[in-house]
């Protein structure tokens, strides 16, 4: 009896283990998409105009897939994102950074309009097609799509 239990005891703690090793190897990859927790300033256009966008970090550009906002996320990605949504959209969200159910219905409605996926998910699809608020010299000069890498 006391071997059945030692066998017993070793095939747990085995299975265990391969089980801890499996959970291990079907994480996420380490290029999965991270929240856009910054807004940074791009410009891609030939005039020099401007845009704030939500982004990775100051100065890292972004990668195509690498920056998503959902239903939960805070931070001043999602203010960059809620006041693109309110100037070029009309949008009326109040910009305090927080993505809350409100903000993901003007999103859904917004990427209906642009002809996206209307998932409630700003991702790379979400934020190439948008129009953003366009500045030059502090100067406005209205809603414009940034095209960028």
């Amino acid at each position: 009896m006391g071997k059945f239990k030692s066998r017993w005891f070793v095939s747990a703690v085995s299975m265990a283990m391969l089980g801890a090793g499996l959970a291990t190897l079907t994480a996420a990859p380490a290029n999965a998409a991270v929240s856009c927790t910054h807004a940074i300033t791009i410009s891609s256009d030939p005039s020099g105009s401007y845009a704030t966008v939500p982004g990775v970090s100051y100065g890292v550009p972004w990668g195509p897939g690498d920056c998503h906002l959902s239903e939960g996320s805070s931070g001043a990605g999602v203010k960059a994102m809620q006041r693109g949504l309110n100037s070029c959209y009309g949008a009326g969200l109040t910009a305090d950074g927080q993505f809350g159910p409100k903000t993901r219905s003007a999103l859904i409605t917004v990427q209906k309009a642009i002809g996206v996926s209307a998932d409630g998910i700003f991702g790379p699809n979400t934020r190439g097609t948008m129009r953003w608020m366009a500045f030059t010299n502090d100067v406005l000069l209205g809603c414009r799509y940034f095209r960028y890498a």
